[in-house]
Order: structure tokens, then sequence, then C-alpha cells
């Protein structure tokens, strides 16, 4: 892992991101996350219907991750396992949703934009905390996350849990908020693609804890 030239590759995709697109002809998202044991890493790609939300189908897939944590590079760590997981789906995806930061990330690129530029997709970004950018109030009365002065995730609160939606690539900002009511489901705190891709992976987790 060389993590300079994986910081200049960072910034050629950022000039690749489009932070505009609509969606109009909704009818899948494919969620993915990945969870570890050790140095293997399980990443699950889940397919769920649009806009009933319900899981139609999934894919695992296990394999040793040796590239460390850094700050900054989650991608590199764990998109690959994505990429076969998604590719294993077999299925184009209208919108790819990615647990991690689309552009609200210090180079514009995050996980979920690297993914969406990569295989050429819509995605969105669905993370917990704030990687970077600061959080301002819309004239609308939402709240935003702001980086290099513009918009670029929504910050939607879930009972006493926050999601940050971020702009991955080929969707804007309003296209977003736009979608964002339709993504949850009950009392969920995340958008049922990456809650499914969630749940899956930590099951697979369990299973595979339980073996050793």
């Amino acid at each position: 892992m060389n993590a300079r030239k994986a910081i200049a590759l960072q910034r050629a995709l950022a000039g690749l991101v489009s932070w505009e697109g609509r969606i109009d002809n909704l009818k899948n998202i494919v969620g993915l996350d990945l969870a570890y044991v050790k140095n293997t890493g399980i990443a699950a790609a889940a397919l769920v219907t649009y806009p009933d939300l319900e899981l139609r189908e999934y894919v695992v897939v296990m394999g040793e991750v040796d590239i460390p944590y850094i700050p900054g590079l989650l991608a590199f760590r764990e998109a690959p396992l994505m990429f076969k997981a998604y590719e294993k789906l077999g299925v184009d995806a209208d919108l790819i949703m990615v647990d991690g930061h689309g552009v609200t990330h210090p180079r514009g690129v995050g996980i979920a934009s690297h993914l969406g530029v990569v295989l050429e997709r819509p995605s969105i970004g669905a993370a917990k905390k704030i990687l970077a950018g600061r959080i301002v109030k819309g004239d609308d009365g939402r709240d935003y996350v702001e980086i290099g002065g513009k918009r670029g995730a929504l910050v939607v609160r879930r009972g006493r849990k926050t999601v940050y939606l971020s702009i991955g690539h080929m969707v804007s900002i309003d296209e977003i908020v736009r979608l964002s009511p339709t993504l949850f489901k009950g009392s969920h705190s995340l958008p049922e693609p990456t809650w499914y891709a969630d749940y899956i992976t930590k099951r697979f987790r369990r299973s595979v804890v339980g073996r050793k």
C-alpha cells in the first residue's frame, strides 16, 4: 500500500465525480457493506426492490484484507471485496448505497464516490459520522454537510441516531433530499439497503467467529 500513490489516484478520481443527477426510473438499489474477522473481510451486496424496500437477493464474498486502515483511504481497503460482491450479484443497480462517505471526504472522493465512478452507477454514501465538512442550516430548514462551499450531504435524524447521506456519484443533493424519505423503513436508523447489507455482514461474521 503506497499512501502517496493512493492519494494521487483519489485526486484524479475526484475530478470524475458528478455532483449532479436524477434517477427517474428507480426500481432497485444495491446496498454494500463490509465487516471483519481479524484480517478476513466479509462483503455483502444486498439487492433491494424500490419503492417497497424488500430484500430480493444478496451475495457475500469473503477474502483476506492485507491493506491497513489509513484515515481517508478506506476505499483501498474495503472497495476490492465490495466490487467482487457487486459483480457476483450480477445486477446493474439503478442506485448503489454504501456504508461510508461520498464527496464529504477530505479529497472529495470517499468510498461511495470511488465505487460509483469505477462502476459508472449513481451512488450515495450513508455514514454514521462526519469525516469532512461542516453542518449548515438550509433555507428549507434541513441540515446539510457543506464542503468546499457546496452542500455534499443531507443530515437525517432517526430517533437518537443520525445518518449522513452524501453525494456519491451521478446524484445531486436535491435528488438525495427527494429520495431520502423513501429510503428508510420502520425504526431502522440506516437506509434499508445499507441496513440489510450491515445485517448480513454481521450475521456472517458471527457464523465465522463461531466456526473458529
